[in-house]
Protein backbone atom coordinates (compact mmCIF):
# COMPACT_ATOMS: atom_id res chain seq x y z
CA UNK A 1 0.00 0.00 0.00
CA UNK A 2 1.51 3.38 -0.84
CA UNK A 3 1.34 6.47 1.11
CA UNK A 4 0.53 9.46 -1.53
CA UNK A 5 3.13 12.17 -1.07
CA UNK A 6 1.86 15.67 0.14
CA UNK A 7 1.56 18.04 -2.65
CA UNK A 8 4.59 20.00 -0.73
CA UNK A 9 6.95 17.36 -1.42
CA UNK A 10 5.96 16.34 -5.23
CA UNK A 11 9.48 16.34 -7.80
CA UNK A 12 10.07 19.16 -10.00
CA UNK A 13 9.32 17.84 -13.43
CA UNK A 14 5.07 17.19 -11.32
CA UNK A 15 5.33 20.85 -10.17
CA UNK A 16 6.44 21.80 -14.16
CA UNK A 17 3.65 19.62 -15.09
CA UNK A 18 1.31 21.37 -12.69
CA UNK A 19 2.94 24.94 -13.65
CA UNK A 20 1.54 24.26 -17.57
CA UNK A 21 -2.05 24.44 -17.10
CA UNK A 22 -2.19 26.35 -13.81
CA UNK A 23 -0.19 29.64 -14.83
CA UNK A 24 -2.33 30.25 -18.05
CA UNK A 25 -5.33 29.33 -15.46
CA UNK A 26 -4.19 32.36 -13.29
CA UNK A 27 -3.32 34.74 -15.75
CA UNK A 28 -6.77 34.56 -17.07
CA UNK A 29 -8.39 34.69 -13.75
CA UNK A 30 -5.90 38.29 -13.40
CA UNK A 31 -7.19 39.47 -16.86
CA UNK A 32 -10.58 39.05 -15.18
CA UNK A 33 -10.49 40.34 -11.56
CA UNK A 34 -8.54 43.73 -13.22
CA UNK A 35 -11.12 44.28 -16.16
CA UNK A 36 -14.09 43.74 -13.58
CA UNK A 37 -12.71 45.12 -10.34
CA UNK A 38 -10.39 48.03 -12.19
CA UNK A 39 -7.48 49.37 -10.47
CA UNK A 40 -8.28 50.25 -6.73
CA UNK A 41 -7.18 48.67 -3.70
CA UNK A 42 -10.09 45.81 -3.71
CA UNK A 43 -8.37 44.10 -6.13
CA UNK A 44 -5.59 42.99 -4.13
CA UNK A 45 -7.41 40.37 -2.72
CA UNK A 46 -8.47 39.14 -6.06
CA UNK A 47 -5.28 38.87 -7.38
CA UNK A 48 -4.51 37.21 -4.66
CA UNK A 49 -7.10 34.43 -5.39
CA UNK A 50 -6.39 34.47 -9.28
CA UNK A 51 -2.88 32.99 -8.18
CA UNK A 52 -3.79 30.55 -5.69
CA UNK A 53 -7.09 29.25 -7.19
CA UNK A 54 -5.78 26.30 -9.34
CA UNK A 55 -3.59 25.15 -6.99
CA UNK A 56 -6.36 24.84 -4.13
CA UNK A 57 -8.42 23.29 -6.75
CA UNK A 58 -6.06 20.67 -7.75
CA UNK A 59 -4.89 19.88 -3.77
CA UNK A 60 -8.72 19.92 -3.02
CA UNK A 61 -9.52 18.01 -5.74
CA UNK A 62 -6.66 15.21 -5.24
CA UNK A 63 -6.22 15.08 -1.18
CA UNK A 64 -9.42 16.80 -0.12
CA UNK A 65 -7.72 19.41 1.87
CA UNK A 66 -7.46 23.20 1.51
CA UNK A 67 -3.36 24.39 2.51
CA UNK A 68 -3.52 26.51 5.35
CA UNK A 69 -0.48 27.77 3.79
CA UNK A 70 -2.35 28.84 0.39
CA UNK A 71 -5.81 29.63 2.48
CA UNK A 72 -4.79 31.86 5.17
CA UNK A 73 -3.06 34.49 3.49
CA UNK A 74 -5.86 35.35 1.54
CA UNK A 75 -7.26 37.10 4.84
CA UNK A 76 -4.05 39.37 4.82
CA UNK A 77 -4.10 40.19 1.22
CA UNK A 78 -7.84 40.67 0.63
CA UNK A 79 -7.82 42.75 4.15
CA UNK A 80 -4.72 44.65 3.41
CA UNK A 81 -7.26 45.74 0.66
CA UNK A 82 -10.00 46.58 2.39
CA UNK A 83 -8.26 48.65 4.99
CA UNK A 84 -6.29 50.52 1.99
CA UNK A 85 -9.43 50.95 0.30
CA UNK A 86 -11.13 52.35 3.43
CA UNK A 87 -8.35 54.95 4.12
CA UNK A 88 -8.27 55.81 0.63
CA UNK A 89 -12.33 56.26 0.38
CA UNK A 90 -12.70 56.98 3.72
CA UNK A 91 -15.70 55.16 3.82
CA UNK A 92 -16.27 52.38 6.16
CA UNK A 93 -16.13 48.31 4.88
CA UNK A 94 -18.99 47.72 6.71
CA UNK A 95 -20.53 45.39 4.06
CA UNK A 96 -16.95 43.56 3.49
CA UNK A 97 -16.87 42.67 7.22
CA UNK A 98 -21.03 42.22 7.87
CA UNK A 99 -20.11 39.50 4.91
CA UNK A 100 -17.07 37.88 6.24
CA UNK A 101 -18.62 37.29 10.02
CA UNK A 102 -22.14 36.03 8.60
CA UNK A 103 -20.29 33.51 6.10
CA UNK A 104 -17.42 32.76 8.37
CA UNK A 105 -20.47 32.03 11.09
CA UNK A 106 -22.34 30.03 9.05
CA UNK A 107 -19.77 27.68 7.60
CA UNK A 108 -18.35 27.05 10.63
CA UNK A 109 -21.49 26.09 12.31
CA UNK A 110 -21.64 23.38 8.85
CA UNK A 111 -18.06 22.23 10.12
CA UNK A 112 -19.88 21.73 13.55
CA UNK A 113 -22.26 19.52 12.31
CA UNK A 114 -20.10 17.25 10.01
CA UNK A 115 -20.88 19.12 6.72
CA UNK A 116 -17.44 19.94 5.79
CA UNK A 117 -13.67 21.12 6.48
CA UNK A 118 -12.25 23.77 8.46
CA UNK A 119 -10.48 24.94 5.19
CA UNK A 120 -13.99 25.27 3.35
CA UNK A 121 -14.61 27.72 6.35
CA UNK A 122 -11.54 29.52 5.92
CA UNK A 123 -11.63 29.67 1.97
CA UNK A 124 -15.00 30.92 2.32
CA UNK A 125 -14.11 33.73 4.66
CA UNK A 126 -11.30 34.90 2.20
CA UNK A 127 -14.09 34.85 -0.46
CA UNK A 128 -16.59 36.91 1.74
CA UNK A 129 -13.87 39.28 2.50
CA UNK A 130 -12.34 39.99 -1.00
CA UNK A 131 -15.65 39.62 -2.70
CA UNK A 132 -18.02 41.68 -0.65
CA UNK A 133 -14.85 44.55 -1.62
CA UNK A 134 -16.04 44.32 -4.97
CA UNK A 135 -20.15 43.28 -4.26
CA UNK A 136 -22.13 41.89 -2.19
CA UNK A 137 -23.71 39.90 -5.34
CA UNK A 138 -19.65 38.50 -5.53
CA UNK A 139 -20.51 36.88 -1.64
CA UNK A 140 -23.68 35.69 -2.45
CA UNK A 141 -23.12 34.33 -5.96
CA UNK A 142 -19.85 32.07 -4.67
CA UNK A 143 -21.74 30.81 -1.56
CA UNK A 144 -24.79 30.32 -3.62
CA UNK A 145 -23.34 29.11 -7.07
CA UNK A 146 -20.95 26.83 -4.82
CA UNK A 147 -23.74 24.98 -2.75
CA UNK A 148 -25.92 24.63 -6.09
CA UNK A 149 -23.06 23.04 -8.38
CA UNK A 150 -21.54 21.05 -5.42
CA UNK A 151 -24.96 19.40 -5.04
CA UNK A 152 -25.50 18.45 -7.96
CA UNK A 153 -22.37 16.75 -8.27
CA UNK A 154 -22.51 15.04 -5.18
CA UNK A 155 -26.33 13.52 -6.45
CA UNK A 156 -24.72 12.65 -9.60
CA UNK A 157 -21.84 10.94 -8.16
CA UNK A 158 -24.59 8.93 -5.90
CA UNK A 159 -26.37 8.29 -8.82
CA UNK A 160 -23.84 7.24 -11.22
CA UNK A 161 -20.58 5.74 -8.46
CA UNK A 162 -22.83 4.88 -5.57
CA UNK A 163 -20.99 5.18 -2.13
CA UNK A 164 -20.10 8.23 -0.76
CA UNK A 165 -20.98 11.70 -2.15
CA UNK A 166 -18.02 13.35 -0.42
CA UNK A 167 -16.87 15.81 -2.62
CA UNK A 168 -13.93 18.55 -2.58
CA UNK A 169 -16.14 21.48 -2.29
CA UNK A 170 -13.40 24.34 -2.32
CA UNK A 171 -13.53 24.18 -6.47
CA UNK A 172 -17.44 24.82 -6.18
CA UNK A 173 -16.71 27.59 -4.03
CA UNK A 174 -13.75 29.37 -5.54
CA UNK A 175 -16.07 28.42 -9.16
CA UNK A 176 -18.70 30.07 -7.80
CA UNK A 177 -16.93 33.28 -6.33
CA UNK A 178 -14.82 33.61 -10.07
CA UNK A 179 -18.36 33.00 -12.03
CA UNK A 180 -19.86 35.97 -9.75
CA UNK A 181 -16.77 37.98 -10.74
CA UNK A 182 -16.88 37.56 -14.49
CA UNK A 183 -21.04 38.43 -14.16
CA UNK A 184 -20.59 41.36 -12.40
CA UNK A 185 -20.35 43.77 -15.83
CA UNK A 186 -23.60 42.09 -17.10
CA UNK A 187 -25.69 42.41 -13.64
CA UNK A 188 -25.39 46.28 -13.34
Amino acid sequence: MSVPVPSSRRPLPTLIRHAAWQAPLAAALVVIAVVVVGWRFDLVGCLYLALVTPELCRVDASEHRLPNALVVPGIGFAGVGVTFGWLATGEVPVDALFATVVVSGFFLLVVVAGGMGMGDAKLAAVLALAGASVSMLVVVGAVVLGFIVAGGAAVFRLAVRGGSGDIAFGPYLLGGFWASIGALPFLG
